[in-house]
């Protein structure tokens, strides 16, 4: 029987092995498991196989497990609800995972969760801009270049400074519900714990002063984008900070995947005027016991 317990910051080590071998290409497997488990108020178990207990309005439920095999860890999570009479709720499958369930189980409900689909990229699309298709945003970072003769894009190494920034940025952009809130708490925990989550930053800086934020980290064949920052009232300084993270830590991978929209209408717009090559679909599961 598998034994949960709490999700630290420490375990990051312990529990990206899994995410490099297993390879999803889902933001859920990566170092935002961990940012985010006070959110979901994450339980992990380690073995054959990583095993993820989440918390949705108190009921638990969880993931499909990560690396081993997957059916037989499916018997075990499985196993696990029917001894402490708990619904077999997934609430983050992934199209081939879901397939899998399919296949093997009888499944009560399935909920396309279209808000939390991932936006994956060409990697050379997004350092290159080529073509009509972004004619749009080779124009605003043109523009950019114009009105900023004095700009630079860096990595990330002043961890104060790129926590300056943050302030300055939701003092401006106060966050309002709940998820947005936490989202703060995220972006300032991977900063003050860089070295323990080993991530990937880049600033854009005018006369010296940064403009924008991107945190982010490779997996496999694809650069995750967690975090993206920047004063709008820079014009294009977003299509700026775009094109700039990607050239500089997306050459060697083949995908960049800038995670979801939650459903926010200018978001949405602005993920796809980019043109991914795919949207990586989610769905929630409960699976007949």
């Amino acid at each position: 029987m598998i034994r949960f317990r709490p999700l630290e910051i420490g375990d990051w080590s312990l529990i990206k092995p899994y995410f490099e071998q297993y390879a999803p290409r889902l933001c859920e497997h990566t170092a935002t498991l961990c940012l985010w488990r006070g959110y979901f108020s994450t339980e992990i178990s380690i073995g054959e196989s990583l095993f993820i207990k989440q918390y949705s309005n108190g009921d638990p439920v969880f993931h499909a497990p990560v690396g081993g095999d997957f059916i037989a860890g499916m018997e075990t999570v499985l196993s696990y609800c029917r001894t402490y009479k708990h619904r077999a709720i997934f609430p983050i499958v992934s199209g081939s995972e879901l397939e899998k369930m399919r296949s093997r189980y009888t499944l009560k409900s399935v909920i396309e969760r279209r808000d939390w689909y991932d936006y994956l990229y060409d990697s050379r699309d997004l350092i290159e801009l080529k073509g009509r298709k972004f004619h749009g945003q080779r124009n605003h970072i043109s523009r950019f270049d114009r009105e900023y003769p004095h700009h630079e894009y860096l990595p990330l190494t002043d961890i104060e400074a790129a926590k300056a920034f943050l302030d300055r940025f939701y003092k401006q952009r106060p966050p309002g519900d709940h998820i947005n809130r936490f989202e703060r708490t995220v972006s300032y925990e991977v900063l003050e714990h860089w070295d323990t989550y080993g991530q990937l930053g880049g600033v854009l800086t005018v006369d010296g002063g940064i403009v924008s934020l991107s945190v982010g980290e490779v997996l496999g064949d694809t650069l995750f984008v967690h975090i993206e920052k920047a004063d709008a009232s820079f014009a294009g300084a977003y299509q700026k900070t775009v094109n700039s993270f990607a050239a500089m830590y997306g050459g060697g991978v083949r995908y960049i995947n800038r995670e979801e929209d939650m459903g926010i209408e200018g978001l949405r717009r602005s993920k796809l005027s980019y043109h991914p090559v795919a949207l990586l679909e989610k769905y929630m599961v409960e699976i007949e016991l």
